[in-house]
């Protein structure tokens, strides 16, 4: 099944322990189910994928780190189109929004391979503030490094980017961990953090290669 029609199925959670298998459900279409086509010149691969998710109800889970959501930016903010690719301070989510279920969800894009339209990989040399091709394999741990390859697109057409559905077989099972640099907030409406780290494991990272 295509990434689009999963995400509009997908179907929100008061409890934990539900969202948490959702997630880990969903983790796989992320990792091995396609990638992001970049004109006719890039391909990215999602390596590490991390869930957010805020319901904008009392009794809904609540995510208060997550940036697009009432009362952080604005008081009251418009939801996302299904699939919006949202740039932000942490980098690139794909966001998978409800406004019938009142609830904010994204998978942000923690960690990636890159690969030119001839196989090279591109790794992010951070010395040298730029992608270089390698031949071997590599793979990029910041989703901030993403600017440079998805910027400047012509706003006549969408085209530009977008996600290939194009599975692939999963061989190892996925590694799960907590969201890197998520910490635990005194407010469930405002992230106000405390030093203790965030342990819901909504991070899902792929140990081999493309």
């Amino acid at each position: 099944m295509k990434l689009e029609s999963i995400l509009s199925q997908f179907k929100d959670s008061s409890d934990e322990k539900e969202l948490q298998e959702s997630f880990r459900a969903l983790a796989p279409v992320f990792l091995y189910g396609g990638y992001i086509q970049v004109r006719k010149d890039y391909q990215i691969y999602i390596r590490t994928v991390e869930f957010y998710f805020h319901s904008e109800k009392n009794d809904g889970v609540h995510d208060p780190i997550v940036y697009h959501r009432n009362g952080r930016i604005l008081e009251v903010v418009p939801y996302f189109p299904l699939m919006t690719l949202h740039a932000h301070n942490s980098g690139f989510d794909i966001t998978f929004e409800s406004e019938t279920r009142k609830y904010r969800a994204s998978a942000l894009i923690r960690s990636y391979e890159v690969k030119d339209m001839k196989g090279n990989y591109l790794k992010w040399e951070k010395n040298k503030g730029m992608f270089l091709k390698t031949s071997d394999y590599r793979y990029n741990i910041q989703s901030t490094y993403l600017y440079p390859l998805l910027n400047g697109f012509n706003l006549s057409n969408n085209n530009d980017v977008k996600w290939i559905d194009s599975p692939r077989a999963q061989s190892l099972p996925l590694k799960e961990k907590p969201r890197q640099n998520v910490f635990k907030s005194l407010s469930e409406r405002e992230y106000i953090k405390t030093n203790e780290r965030c342990d819901r494991e909504w991070s899902f990272t792929r140990e081999e290669g493309v």
